[in-house]
């Protein structure tokens, strides 16, 4: 009996986000407030600057099948690793992923993976324009919390260390750099 050939997977583009090019209406990650602020939120905070946005969508098709977001922060020095509270200033500039979703039907197949290391290698070359010490963001708390926990935990990150938000992870550049090159 023959076996069925793969059928062909349109390549994933990850593109900086454009209203007119990603069609987020059927988009849902299974995290509600998520959802709603891809839908609801998103482009009034690109407008006044709070955050960047780029979209996961299969080759020719405009629904988007994942997304991330990256704005500044700057985190206590006190908080962190020790060379952060030896630089003798109060903060440390660090790349903030505000979100990171992946539509459910998507989750398990690597894209938010993908996802992640596109949003590393795109903040490597900020931090080499402006400077910035590490990529944080905050582990969503609900039902998926030890998954989610896990996968980022996998891919480097570590507690902040922030006793007002236990959920803040943090990778630093150096790091970044010596996985991703």
């Amino acid at each position: 009996m023959p076996s069925k050939a793969p059928v062909d997977q349109p390549a994933l583009v990850i593109g900086k986000f454009d209203k007119a090019l990603h069609d987020r209406s059927a988009f849902s990650c299974g995290f509600g407030p998520i959802d709603n602020f891809l839908k609801s939120s998103l482009s009034d905070q690109i407008k006044t600057g709070m955050v960047a946005a780029w979209m996961a969508t299969a080759e020719g098709d405009p629904a988007v099948l994942g997304f991330y977001t990256l704005g500044a922060l700057a985190v206590r020095a006190n908080l962190g690793p020790g060379k952060w509270q030896r630089a003798g200033v109060p903060d440390i500039p660090v790349i903030y992923i505000r979100a990171v979703a992946v539509r459910s039907d998507m989750q398990g197949q690597g894209l938010g993976t993908a996802l992640l290391i596109d949003a590393m290698t795109r903040c490597l070359g900020i931090a080499d324009q402006m400077g910035a010490a590490a990529v944080v963001l905050d582990v969503l708390k609900d039902n998926q919390f030890e998954q989610r926990w896990c996968f980022y935990k996998g891919l480097g990150f570590i507690p902040l260390g922030d006793p007002d938000n236990p959920q803040r992870v943090y990778i630093s550049m150096a790091d970044i750099r010596a996985t991703l090159g």
